[in-house]
């Protein structure tokens, strides 16, 4: 939990040391207590250790800051959808297809009522905590409807994205991403209203 909370220290750090005033400007105060709680009470299994950490760094933000692009973490009042949107998704899913086809053509649920949306983008992809018990409990999913990810592991835990998102801006170096892709971050913006961002880079054979 402690390397969580230095690791987020230390992307602060990097954004003041190069001017990301926009970046930074939109970065929400921590959640309260209460706020915490009234979050737990409307979401029917324990959120993950992880994401309560960072809800006490920051309660969301209003500009995209996380990998791998324009993803915004979500507050704890957005949080509170999360389950509702994965009984949406799965209904959609069931409706379009039967039992037998998703056998037959080895289909994949396009969510799970243990899956968390913890941060989304303007064209609707997600960022999602695993919370089924198992190897990949904790873990950050993406889902992305043009490119067919129906929950693709990106990160062992919130955790390691936070923690390999210092690494990689403190040594100017790729982030890892997938098996085909890295991430590489950069500043872009004018002077007054400088921001982080992240560029898809593939990996050569």
């Amino acid at each position: 939990m402690d390397d969580l909370i230095h690791a987020w220290e230390r992307i602060e750090t990097w954004l003041r040391e190069h001017q990301c005033t926009s970046t930074l400007s939109e970065l929400h105060p921590p959640a309260s207590e209460e706020a915490l709680q009234s979050l737990q009470d409307a979401i029917p299994y324990p959120l993950h250790p992880h994401l309560v950490q960072w809800l006490r760094i920051h309660d969301g933000y209003n500009a995209p800051i996380w990998p791998p692009g324009g993803f915004i973490p979500y507050g704890t009042e957005s949080l509170k959808g999360g389950p509702g949107a994965m009984a949406d998704m799965l209904e959609e899913f069931h409706d379009q297809f039967t039992e037998e086809e998703v056998q037959d053509l080895g289909l994949t649920p396009w969510a799970d009522p243990l899956w968390l949306p913890i941060a989304g983008t303007n064209t609707g992809e997600s960022l999602l905590i695993d919370h089924r018990p198992g190897d990949t409990y904790g873990a950050v999913l993406e889902i992305d409807y043009d490119l067919n990810f129906w929950g693709e592991v990106r990160w062992k835990s919130l955790g390691e994205m936070i923690r390999l998102m210092a690494e990689s801006l403190e040594a100017g170096s790729a982030m890892p991403y997938s098996r085909e892709y890295s991430l590489v971050p950069q500043v872009d913006g004018e002077p007054s209203a400088r921001y982080l961002n992240w560029k898809l880079e593939k990996i050569q054979d």
